[in-house]
């Protein structure tokens, strides 16, 4: 009575984990039970976060007439460390070439990802794309979506570097979009993006410029897909919001009635 066999819990050559399994509590208890003190693991990929825009201003500071507090360094650092990036936020830089120059290079010694947010438009102001042609190479400046169309990738001294767009929902859109499930996969956590999708009726008409992919905000009531239609700066829709419905480059219009797949928010 009370005696546990030898091999009733493990027998002998049974695999207790294998290469490329997410340690867990419960997994590192067996491990600690079969006398392991370290093991190999993989590293996860570093990401820091930038911000960029002479109008931000951090939390807890005054606010001035014109400015506005930082949403996305914070917002895109969680949403990294979800994807299981060993993730910081590394501050917010003027729209100054040299201060991006600057933070750029001295960010990229310590991560293997760097996500700069803001900065990637076309004005005068928005400096990461010439930032990126002296430093490194620009593979991609604007993609044919809506929103998040001024979204840049390059790379400086073999390591990433991102642009993201200024506008918070444009800036989350395009991370959840096409940076999440890539970076889940590099820092080894299987994770089917796609489950995620169900399928309703819209309740309203959705108008989508031809040419370019819309990713349409939605709030999900039963089978009722319900349109959010605010501008990529409304922060507030990004509470409400369940998902978002793809809209393909050829079509013009989503009618009231029609079924949509909703791909659903984490």
């Amino acid at each position: 009575q009370d005696v546990a066999k030898k091999g009733s819990d493990i027998e002998e050559g049974n695999l207790i984990l294998k290469k490329g399994d997410v340690l867990n509590p419960g997994k590192i208890g067996v491990l600690l039970s079969q006398g392991f003190k370290t093991i190999e693991v993989f590293k996860k990929p570093t990401v820091g976060v930038i911000s960029s825009g002479n109008e931000i201003t951090m939390q807890g500071e005054d606010l001035p007439f014109g400015k506005i507090y930082d949403v996305n360094g914070n917002m895109i650092k969680n949403d990294a460390v979800s994807c299981g990036a060993d993730a910081k936020f590394l501050g917010v830089v003027r729209d100054n070439y040299d201060q991006v120059k600057e933070k750029i290079l001295e960010s990229l010694k310590d991560v293997d990802i760097l996500l700069c947010s803001g900065g990637t438009s076309a004005g005068l102001g928005d400096v990461i794309k010439h930032v990126l042609d002296e430093l490194g190479e620009v593979y991609i400046h604007g993609i044919s979506v809506q929103p998040g169309k001024p979204t840049i990738v390059g790379v400086i001294d073999e390591k990433l570097v991102i642009g993201l767009p200024g506008n918070p929902v444009s800036a989350l859109m395009i991370f959840n979009a096409f940076v999440a499930p890539p970076l889940t996969e590099v820092a080894g956590i299987e994770k089917d993006f796609e489950q995620k999708v169900i399928k309703g009726v819209m309740s309203r008409r959705i108008h989508s410029p031809v040419g370019r992919m819309q990713y349409q905000l939605v709030k999900v009531n039963g089978s009722e897909i319900q349109p959010i239609f605010k501008d990529s700066g409304a922060i507030f829709s990004l509470s409400g919001a369940d998902g978002y419905v793809k809209v393909e480059k050829s079509v013009e219009l989503l009618d009231e009635g029609e079924e949509v797949e909703v791909y659903l928010f984490n």
